[in-house]
């Protein structure tokens, strides 16, 4: 069986940190990285952004850390290898090649891939959904020949490629279910907001929709919604939801009914010597005093690095709020906190003409914010939601030594 010292399950932004984090505390261990796509460590903003909406941009130009940079550091990088089981009593992993390879440490940062819409007609051609390098250059060049789209789903994905398509010259409709974007997480007075700022350039909302099939019709689609409703476009993009990508613990007893990989405040699973990081982590905050997950690739790298150091022997609480950011046309957007957990929202600065903050509360806590428009108080309002968790994680006291259940 091929050992490896520190076994990284997942090449994307949480297992290349941690792998670099583990090499340059460990200079002698065995270090094995393996990830099902063809390439590592990919710029996932980039791709729903200026890769859209730029054909002069190469491919290459996507990939954070290439393969040559693994060499240097002596990470053996394996590509378009899919993992099968993993086994954490017998402390080994089996690919499907059937070989079976051991670990002295594993961490599972196998992040997340697109849902799918269980409707008749998403598995047409010229039906796309985005994560990958590959997914990137195939809608792009869909785009290349269209002049007009689809985009199903209301959250910053959708939003993001409708934007992206709408600046290649496209004429966009955009279809959510909720009744104003990003509905699942954010106010209405901030998702009215950001669709006010998408309508006034030029993206057609369908608002309140849900899609029940998509016909092919000669050279177009034609996407069908519950309530009659249908829009004809030879290209259609999807941004409905991620599924995690942990079918391979089955059985272990792991995961999170739903959620993943569930882990403790340090990235630790309930298997010895096993660690999970980044999307797959149903990890439990001492931030918000609940276990949920983040989304989000700059999270993944911070959560990556983390782990990566417990790993190497030190025991630190993984606390961190996180943050994100976009621009939809010329509205920039920050997000921080975990606005899933919010009960109400406030606005410290009213929501209008494209700018202002709303927080969100749960019970008396702030939780979340959202700032739209340049300026704002936000690096403030992280801070703040940060001080009030210290109290928390300060009662979090080492009880066990790293890598034990």
């Amino acid at each position: 069986m091929n050992d490896a010292d520190y076994l990284i399950l997942g090449a994307g932004p949480a297992g290349c940190r941690a792998a670099q984090t583990i090499r340059r505390r460990d200079r002698q261990a065995r270090v094995i990285l393996l990830t099902e796509e063809p390439v590592p460590f990919t710029n996932r903003i980039l791709l729903s952004k200026e890769f859209l909406t730029s054909d002069d941009l190469p491919p290459e130009r996507a990939v954070v850390l290439p393969p040559d940079s693994f060499h240097a550091l002596a990470i053996e990088l394996r590509t378009r290898e899919r993992i099968e089981r993993l086994d954490p009593e017998a402390r080994s992993v089996e690919l499907a090649s059937g070989e079976r390879m051991g670990y002295g440490k594993c961490l599972v940062a196998t992040g997340s891939r697109p849902l799918t819409l269980p409707v008749p007609g998403f598995e047409l051609p010229g039906v796309h959904t985005l994560r990958t390098i590959e997914d990137a250059a195939a809608l792009r060049e869909s785009a290349r020949r269209a002049d007009r789209a689809v985009v199903i789903g209301g959250g910053l994905i959708g939003a993001e490629i409708a934007c992206a398509l709408s600046m290649r010259g496209l004429r966009v409709t955009l279809i959510a279910r909720e009744a104003w974007l990003w509905g699942h997480v954010a106010p209405e007075t901030v998702g009215r907001a950001v669709g006010e700022a998408l309508s006034a350039r030029g993206i057609d909302l369908r608002l309140g929709r849900i899609v029940v099939a998509i016909h092919a019709e000669g050279g177009e689609l034609a996407v069908e919604c519950g309530d009659g409703l249908l829009v004809r476009a030879p290209l259609v993009a999807a941004g409905v939801g991620v599924r995690y990508n942990v079918e391979f613990l089955a059985g272990t007893g792991l995961l999170e009914p739903g959620r993943g990989v569930r882990v403790n405040p340090w990235l630790e699973t309930e298997a010895p010597a096993l660690w999970a990081a980044g999307d797959v982590a149903a990890f439990e905050d001492p931030v918000f005093c609940s276990r949920h997950h983040v989304e989000h690739w700059l999270h993944a790298q911070h959560q990556g690095r983390h782990a990566g150091e417990n790993m190497t022997g030190e025991r630190k609480v993984y606390r961190r709020v996180s943050r994100y950011d976009t621009r939809l046309f010329d509205l920039a957007v920050s997000v921080v906190g975990a606005p899933e957990l919010a009960e109400r929202w406030t606005e410290e600065e009213p929501i209008v003409a494209g700018t202002g903050t709303a927080l969100g509360w749960s019970r008396e806590r702030l939780v979340a914010a959202y700032r739209l428009g340049a300026g704002g108080a936000i690096e403030a309002i992280a801070r703040r939601i940060g001080d009030e968790a210290e109290a928390v994680v300060s009662e979090l006291t080492p009880t066990r030594s790293p890598g034990s259940p």
